[in-house]
């Protein structure tokens, strides 16, 4: 990596310091509040030269028995990745099935309430990952027909619950 140049940014930050200094001066700033100015652009400097220096890339790196620098070598890992990690079932659940919480029409929230979770799984399939039904049964393990039947009936008994005004957007 290569080293913070800070005689060339110091420079640089001067010069942009002796323009605003002259415009401030210029409107009439009081030289208290130039001073300031001067001050904030320095910690500035000083920051960012903290920054490049104290931070260094993995890329290239190795450790001292010739292994790459990988996260996987943190001497933490092993002490706390079981209490950090979470089971990739539960991940997959809560992530697959979040839609539920984002329908905010009453109806049909007490009507999803009432289905199977494989109809759930059945609609998660078709509506929000946008499958075509003969794919959905092909996950599913089930004849197209049989989907085709299932959508019939999801359909209807959604129709029953739904006001009238309200089926031009949800039933097709």
């Amino acid at each position: 990596m290569a080293g913070y140049n800070y005689g060339y940014h110091r420079d640089k930050m001067e010069k942009e310091f002796a323009q605003i200094a002259a415009t401030c001066r210029a409107e009439g700033i009081a030289e208290d509040t130039i001073g300031i100015i001067h001050r904030i652009l320095l910690n500035e400097l000083n920051s960012n030269r903290k920054f490049y220096t104290h931070t260094q890339s993995y890329d290239g790196m190795k450790l001292q028995n010739g292994s790459d620098v990988d996260v996987g070598n943190n001497p933490l890992l092993k002490n706390y990745l079981e209490q950090f990690s979470a089971p990739q079932v539960e991940i997959y659940e809560w992530h697959y099935m979040a839609w539920l919480d984002d329908i905010d029409t009453p109806e049909i929230v007490e009507w999803l309430r009432t289905l199977r979770e494989g109809d759930i799984l059945l609609l998660t399939l078709l509506v929000v990952n946008d499958l075509k039904q003969t794919e959905a049964a092909k996950i599913l393990e089930k004849h197209d027909s049989a989907i085709s039947r299932k959508m019939k009936q999801l359909r209807e008994s959604l129709a029953k619950v739904l006001p009238e005004s309200l089926h031009k957007y949800y039933i097709r």
